[in-house]
């Protein structure tokens, strides 16, 4: 997922326009001397400031007075603070100073004693009434000075000083009148008791407005970023933020979304806010902590994302009580809240977390790292949160740590966490390795070991299936360096299952790097996996796209009795591969029935069949191609069930889109759109672009079977590697574009000349390819006799069924032609029935239909040239009226009517009663 943001018009507006909506018209109260006051409550980063500066800036485009004041965190802040420096700064329109301001800034300036005490009795009470008096008589002579009234904003009023809490206590209860408007902002959390009751006051009197700033929606989060809101992981970001500007800002500027991923996001400059101001922020929010708060605050960091007081204990060094005090203080000040879901505390964003873990010592880090996993193993805590503790670590971790992880990995792999479960096998493979130990090999064939071979298979499986190749190779050459000084059997097993799953992500020459390094560890010790692994060899070049050498393939005849039940059968499906393209039929029907016959007798439940799904995709690869689409339903079946069964998702983008070749033929079309919509799905997130092409492909076809166009449009096949697909893939789109009556772009499609073109057809398919081409020429006018001779002599060198139903389909476009309708319909009915309910087949016998339709057509012209009198006595006839009967239905002779008939068979070709109803019949 990728947010690219870009600068926008964030510095001269905002996207909370209903807020400033709302405070905008304050200026308007102010204008009309009417007090007015707003209580403005948000997060931090929630936008408060910013509303307050665009306040500012309409009320003075309007005339109205515009003072601001400021609260900041002090140990034992100054009294008025805000005040003072808001009222400090008021000015005559000539600039000089104003004598009420001043006079009110000294009185601000000098408050007694102690105003919030009342140890001196009625005495000292009656001094505070007389002290806040005046100032309201003051700010009332400000507020004249005003014509068009006065607006005071007060910023971070959460961090006020009781004297200012007390004085806008003062204001809102009894407004001073004359236009006085004020805003109070301030975080709702930290804001003392005494201002909210004030505030909750001056609703219940109607003298102050609420405005509580809401997250923001997704729009308004792809506004503030510049972005689209349909945007690639724009809502993720969205979500991930929790809506708040600041945070959405940051997280845009690193590209960081915590464990769920990373969304690489512009350079930090562009974004509305960056790295910067968030930590300058949290910096001035975490300097007054005192040591023992920042320890707490940075155990709670390596805690991580949820914690709790006996936890932050035992990290910190220190007792519970003064843990359960220092987390207090940390709540107080909003840092750390409750968390109701999960029972505990929580940081108040991620970042903030990772702000305070970035802060810590990187040495005590290691220390209090080590001291959380302790603890929460003894909690009898999930794997999955110990992990984090444990890569923390890296390599100072010890090898019994490494369980732990494997057994994360496993966890993450059921919560569909693919990415975590990758970096926790990363890190358990590099603690195994730093520690001189092999990871767990497999305990026996099987490989159950909860540790082995088949939990770093299904890690690599799952990555590849994501599309995430460079990670999978990336782990794979990891997991042979941690078997180094493993046997070198399990190294060759690991190795050449690793390959396979390297061809399967298209990528040939990653996987026999893996099997070439695995067959010079052998040295020739091990016949059996060696024969094994050239045949995985051979598989991967076939997964990947190309078919692999014949030669090479045929080599591996000499080593079959060495090889176990599974390589045995995918030697043999991988000869008959070869053999279809090779055009040598012969053998291919041998080889096909000989690894049928092997695969049939496997058990499923025997360790060695683990692996019979990517060989059956050989074998239903070579049974489609020559026709034989039953056996390659079925065996396309079993494949599709083992692989989900054994978590081999890295062959279901091949499986898929071969199965909806095979079903698509086979005249299922209903199933072969299924499996082509899941197949451009699975290839599409696996990044097989080749795949993707020839589904499409098989998608298109589909749809025009069910005589409908396909939703998406049509590809030309350039991204297949590989001639057998895409041959299928060209001859599909050819098809697809001969149903649309586009003869011109059937030709184009086919002939030699030109990019991603077929130059020369394999004979399985030239006869397909020839019909298609007769095709094309009949329909643009142009020779289809050459075609069809060729599509005949195809089919007779290959002896498929299927191929002769293409000559057959051939020669009726040759006819059609050259204007002999009737002769080509018997042929394309003729292919029809050799052909029966398959894709071509279906074809054929629409073919046969229109030929059919249009003979009628013909007829029923040649009717149209009857007179009134012979259609009479035509139709009547037809109906099986006999001569006599007939002229007594039109009073008139027998001789005329059988003179009516003579000129009725001469006009309509034919000879005999029998022959005119069958005509009639037909026209209806």
């Amino acid at each position: 997922m990728v947010v690219t943001v870009s600068a926008g018009p964030q510095d001269r507006s905002t996207v909370r326009r209903d807020e400033l909506a709302c405070l905008a018209r304050l200026v308007e109260e102010a204008s009309r001397h009417r007090d007015a006051a707003v209580e403005l409550t948000g997060d931090p980063g929630a936008g408060k400031t910013r509303l307050l500066t665009l306040l500012a800036r309409q009320a003075h485009e309007q005339g109205v007075l515009v003072l601001r004041g400021l609260s900041v965190e002090a140990e034992q802040p100054a009294a008025f603070r805000p005040f003072i420096e808001a009222l400090g700064s008021l000015r005559s329109p000539d600039g000089a100073v104003l004598p009420q301001a001043a006079g009110l800034v000294h009185v601000l300036a000098a408050p007694p004693a102690d105003p919030d005490s009342e140890a001196e009795g009625s005495g000292g009470l009656t001094r505070q009434c007389q002290y806040f008096a005046e100032i309201r008589r003051l700010i009332t002579a400000c507020v004249a000075e005003a014509p068009h009234g006065l607006l005071l904003l007060l910023d971070d009023f959460h961090w006020a000083d009781s004297c200012s809490v007390r004085l806008v206590e003062m204001l809102v209860r009894w407004p001073v009148g004359g236009g006085l408007a004020i805003v109070v902002a301030h975080r709702p959390r930290q804001a003392p008791v005494a201002l909210r009751v004030a505030f909750q006051h001056g609703v219940e009197l109607g003298s102050v407005e609420q405005i509580a700033l809401p997250a923001l929606t997704q729009c308004q989060s792809a506004e503030l970023l510049g972005v689209r809101a349909d945007t690639p992981g724009l809502e993720q970001l969205h979500v991930e933020s929790a809506g708040n500007p600041l945070y959405l800002a940051e997280l845009a500027a690193t590209g960081v979304l915590g464990a769920n991923g990373t969304v690489p996001g512009h350079d930090a400059g562009a974004a509305p806010a960056g790295r910067a101001e968030l930590s300058t922020r949290l910096l001035a929010e975490s300097a007054l902590l005192s040591r023992s708060e920042h320890l707490a605050a940075h155990a709670a960091a390596v805690l991580g994302g949820t914690f709790d007081v006996d936890s932050v204990a035992a990290v910190a060094l220190t007792g519970r009580d003064e843990a359960c005090r220092m987390l207090s203080s940390l709540c107080g000040r909003d840092l750390v809240r409750t968390d109701p879901g999960a029972g505990g505390l929580t940081f108040r964003h991620p970042l903030v977390r990772r702000f305070l873990y970035a802060r810590s010592d990187s040495c005590w880090r290691t220390g209090a790292h080590r001291r959380a996993l302790h603890h929460l193993r003894a909690l009898g805590a999930a794997p999955e949160e110990l992990a984090p503790h444990i890569m923390s670590l890296g390599n100072q971790g010890e090898a019994t740590d490494a369980a732990d992880l494997f057994a994360a990995v496993r966890a993450a792999l059921a919560l569909g966490n693919t990415e975590q479960a990758a970096s926790w096998l990363s890190g358990a493979l590099g603690l195994l390795r730093a520690h001189g130990h092999t990871a767990g090999a497999p305990d026996g064939p099987g490989g159950d070991h909860p540790h082995g071979h088949e939990l770093w298979l299904q890690v690599v499986r799952t990555l590849a299936a994501h599309g995430e190749a460079e990670r999978a190779r990336a782990l794979s050459r990891e997991i042979l360096a941690t078997l180094t000084a493993a046997p070198a059997a399990d190294g060759a097993r690991t190795a050449g299952d690793l390959a396979v799953v390297q061809g399967a992500l298209g990528h040939a020459d990653e996987g026999q790097v893996l099997i070439a390094a695995a067959v010079d560890g052998l040295c020739g010790d091990d016949p059996a996996q060696l024969v094994s692994l050239r045949c995985q060899s051979q598989l991967v070049r076939m997964l990947a796209g190309p078919l692999p050498n014949r030669a090479d393939i045929d080599a591996l005849t000499r080593f079959t009795s060495y090889a176990d039940p599974v390589t045995a059968a995918g030697i043999r499906a991988l000869q008959a591969l070869s053999a279809v393209f090779a055009g040598d039929l012969g053998t291919a029907e041998d080889r096909l029935d000989a690894a049928a016959e092997l695969f049939d007798a496997l058990d499923p439940d025997e360790p060695a069949a683990r692996s019979t799904a990517a060989y059956l995709t050989v074998l239903i690869c070579a049974e489609s191609a020559m026709g034989w689409y039953g056996p390659a339903q079925a065996h396309g079946s079993r494949a599709l069930a083992e692989a989900r069964l054994r978590g081999e998702v890295h062959l279901l983008p091949i499986l898929l889109s071969v199965l909806a070749y095979t079903a698509h033929q086979a005249g299922r079309t209903a199933e072969g759109l299924d499996h082509a919509q899941q197949a451009v799905r699975v290839a599409r997130a696996g990044r097989r672009h080749d795949l993707v092409a020839f589904s499409e492909a098989v998608s298109a076809a589909a749809w025009t079977s069910l005589g409908r166009a396909a939703p998406d449009g049509l590809r030309e096949p350039s991204a297949v590697n590989g001639l057998p697909r895409a041959t299928a893939a060209v001859m599909l789109l050819a098809e697809v574009e001969l149903a649309a009556g586009h003869g011109q772009a059937v030709l184009s499609l086919l002939l030699p000349e030109g990019a991603h073109r077929i130059p020369q057809p394999t004979a399985v398919y030239a006869a397909r390819v020839y019909e298609l081409l007769a095709a094309g020429a009949a329909m643009t006018g142009g020779d289809a006799e050459p075609w069809a001779r060729r599509a005949e002599e195809a089919a007779s060198a290959v002896n498929l069924v299927e191929q002769q139903g293409h000559a057959l389909l051939a020669r009726g476009h040759a006819l059609r032609a050259r204007c002999l309708p009737d002769e080509a319909t018997r042929l394309y009915e003729q292919a029809y029935n050799l052909l029966g309910e398959t894709a071509v087949g279906l074809r054929a016998g629409e073919l046969a239909r229109a030929g059919a339709r249009g003979r009628v057509g013909r007829d029923a012209e040649v009717l149209d040239e009857l007179t009134l009198r012979e259609r009479e006595v035509a139709d009547l006839a037809g109906s099986g009226l006999k001569t006599r009967e007939i002229a007594g239905r039109l009073l008139v002779s027998p001789r005329t009517v059988d003179a009516h008939l003579t000129r009725i068979y001469s006009k309509l070709g034919v000879n005999t009663r029998a022959a005119l109803v069958r005509l009639l019949a037909d026209v209806g």
